[in-house]
């Protein structure tokens, strides 16, 4: 899924690569939650994850989503922990305190004020926070399109560097590092059935007309596909395999991190200098261009006057890469 984080030696890289990733889970958190809060559960329209199910839950009790959802997500960081490492875990669990924090400020920002789920709220919150209201009201098509893209750019955001903002992100992480399946095909997959489940809330529990039902359950259809397709493109888009050389006198050191850290295999070119008629070696990496960064991150720590040839590669069949057709 996303990149291997470099491991770097020294502090100062170990704190700016720490600073650098905790800045795209804020700002991939930020996004999703005006997605979601300010286009969608606004609306009333559920989507996928464990937004939706937290969504149902409000619909049908009128407690506020962000209570069940920091509720479900402990478990679900129990989960991350045992399945996914504790280096993912850790900015799991920045994601989840982030979004914990973030969730019911966007509810108290963009909720509607005449309903009973804003009154819920903490009383702090809804004294603090002005409150705007719901974003697009009345134009339901347009708030889920515009919150799908917010939503399904804010995940790529967060899984870019590795991270999570907990939920079933979580489980779609776990089923793209055992299986083939791609992020957005296994978030379809699980939301598909959450979305279904809404029209069955919506209809006989909360006894809602069921031609009403049928249409929050295509809007929450339409959500999730565009929010799929965002985190589907911004991933897809970040595979295109990318070719290094790289010429340095400490090939050896660059070498040997790059297999220890991120698991790749280098290849070493014996080459002549032209001018100085020196015998040398060029270090030629193949790799995806979500490496990429750990890579750079590898060669600027170890020999920041490296001198590195870098090129987009059309078709890289092999293992690690796509079959040979």
């Amino acid at each position: 899924m996303s990149q291997a984080i470099a491991a770097p030696t020294n502090n100062r890289a170990k704190a700016w690569y720490f600073v650098h990733d905790f800045f795209f889970i804020i700002l991939g958190v930020s996004l999703y939650v005006l997605g979601w809060t300010g286009f969608i559960l606004s609306q009333e329209i559920t989507t996928g994850g464990l937004a939706g199910v937290t969504t149902i839950i409000q619909i049908a009790t009128q407690i506020p989503a962000n209570i069940p959802y920091n509720i479900i997500n402990v478990g679900l960081l129990v989960v991350s922990i045992i399945f996914l490492g504790w280096r993912y875990s850790v900015k799991t669990l920045i994601g989840v305190v982030l979004m914990g924090i973030a969730i019911p400020i966007g509810q108290a920002l963009f909720g509607d004020a005449n309903t009973e789920v804003y009154h819920n709220l903490s009383s702090w919150l809804t004294n603090t926070i002005p409150n705007v209201g719901p974003l697009l009201q009345g134009e339901r098509f347009m708030a889920v399109i515009i919150g799908g893209i917010l939503c399904g750019s804010g995940l790529f955001l967060v899984f870019h560097v590795n991270g999570s903002t907990g939920g079933t992100d979580v489980i779609v992480s776990i089923f793209n590092k055992y299986t083939t399946l791609s992020l957005g095909r296994a978030m379809i997959l699980i939301d598909a059935t959450i979305v279904t489940a809404s029209y069955f809330v919506n209809v006989y529990l909360m006894g809602k007309d069921p031609q009403v039902g049928a249409e929050l359950l295509t809007f929450s259809i339409v959500e999730v596909v565009f929010c799929a397709m965002t985190l589907d493109y911004w991933t897809n888009s970040n595979k295109h395999s990318i070719q290094l050389f790289i010429f340095s006198k400490k090939y050896k050191e660059i070498n040997e991190a790059i297999i220890q850290r991120l698991n790749r295999g280098c290849t070493l070119v014996h080459a002549e200098g032209g001018y100085s008629q020196e015998e040398t070696r060029i270090l030629m990496v193949v790799t995806r261009k979500a490496h990429l960064q750990s890579i750079n991150r590898i060669i600027k720590e170890i020999d920041p006057d490296a001198f590195v040839s870098e090129g987009t590669v059309h078709g890289v069949y092999g293992r690690g890469f796509d079959n040979l057709r």
